[in-house]
């Protein structure tokens, strides 16, 4: 049982500081929903491959 609220635990950690990267990483580029600049360098990767 133990072990099951420590995998709990980490899990909902993970979560929580996922969606905290991407709240934040707007800080590096766009800060709209929808990141152009993320749109963009995949755009230029598809290209070069």
């Amino acid at each position: 049982m133990t072990l099951a609220a420590i995998v709990l635990a980490v899990a909902a950690l993970s979560v929580w500081l996922d969606r905290h990267r991407d709240r934040t990483a707007g800080l590096a580029g766009s800060s709209d929903v929808n990141d152009r600049d993320r749109a963009r360098v995949r755009s230029d990767l598809r290209y070069l491959t």
